[in-house]
């Protein structure tokens, strides 16, 4: 189901509601708006793993461990 992650995006999201619409108009079937989730899971999934290069690092500090103040 990690695949699906990206459904819960503001483009997946704009997704599913768009394909709703088409539903309810019934300009396409229930069928072909799964194959275009599927479609687009595999999509996001591939153009993050190949186009993006960026990287996050942080630092923090520990003030509680396990209700211990550490000093």
């Amino acid at each position: 189901m990690a695949y699906q992650l990206y459904r819960n995006t503001t483009l997946g999201n704009s997704l599913q509601e768009s394909l709703d619409e088409l539903i309810q108009t019934q300009q396409i079937t229930p069928q072909l708006a799964l194959q275009v989730l599927l479609q687009f899971d595999k999509a996001i999934n591939t153009a993050l793993a190949n186009r993006v290069r960026n990287r996050v690092n942080f630092r923090g500090f520990l003030n509680i461990y396990r209700f211990s103040v550490v000093l």
